[in-house]
């Protein structure tokens, strides 16, 4: 594990050092989490906190993917794009442990700036109301469980994609890959009334359904093959 640790602390670094690319992801979470936190207070005749359960379980989520999809094109693609590839893969690092290495990368700095709106949300939404509101117990485990398994999930299948096609098909594959998951996300948020409490087996439900995705594309990582990602180099 020390090797991928590896690897994704230089993801990480990267990331951070890239300025234009960590401004537009801070603006957009500043932006997101001013806009949101006044359509997340409760109605009256509405339980407390239902609606911030509901920004906290589906729109939360749905940016933690946006930002993994962000990162990723970062830590492979671009990488493809440069070259910089090749001198990675001639290290003694297997291709699993790379893309392991990528995705852990990509997710700790996805996953952290999730958070930060989640509390801005949350502050934000308190003060405009008068009163103090926290996620409920099943949101609070979402977050903490369903989030990063997505994002990781997500970063997972891009980094695969990223590395076993060209420039042109990754433009419309990965494209369509964050548009299926947003779209699965969007008609979950749609089943559940908005009235309704975020449940226990709700979020049970999407962490087993998280799981196996990342299982999926763990599985897939078996795939890649240097020379093929060395083919598809521009």
């Amino acid at each position: 594990m020390n090797e991928e640790l590896i690897v994704a602390r230089k993801e990480i670094r990267q990331i951070l050092s890239n300025r234009q690319l960590l401004v537009s992801s801070l603006v957009l979470v500043l932006v997101f989490g001013a806009m949101a936190a006044p359509a997340s207070i409760s109605q009256p005749g509405e339980l407390s906190g239902t609606t911030l359960d509901q920004f906290g379980f589906s729109l939360i989520l749905t940016l933690g993917v946006f930002l993994g999809y962000i990162f990723s094109g970062q830590a492979f693609l671009r990488e493809k794009q440069e070259g910089v590839i090749e001198t990675i893969l001639c290290s003694p690092l297997t291709l699993r442990q790379i893309w392991l290495g990528k995705v852990i990368g990509v997710s700790v700095p996805a996953y952290a700036l999730t958070l930060i709106t989640a509390g801005i949300i949350t502050i934000i939404s308190g003060i405009l109301s008068g009163r103090f509101s926290i996620f409920s117990p099943p949101v609070i485990l979402h977050l903490l469980t369903v989030v990063p398994a997505f994002i990781a999930a997500t970063a997972g299948l891009l980094g695969f994609v990223q590395l076993l096609l060209g420039l042109r098909e990754n433009q419309l594959i990965s494209f369509g890959i964050i548009i299926l998951i947003i779209i699965f996300i969007t008609i979950t948020r749609g089943v559940i009334d908005p009235g309704l409490a975020v449940t226990w087996p709700l979020v049970a439900v999407l962490l087993v359904l998280a799981l196996l995705l990342l299982m999926v594309t763990r599985y897939l990582a078996r795939f890649l093959d240097k020379e093929k990602i060395v083919r598809t180099i521009p």
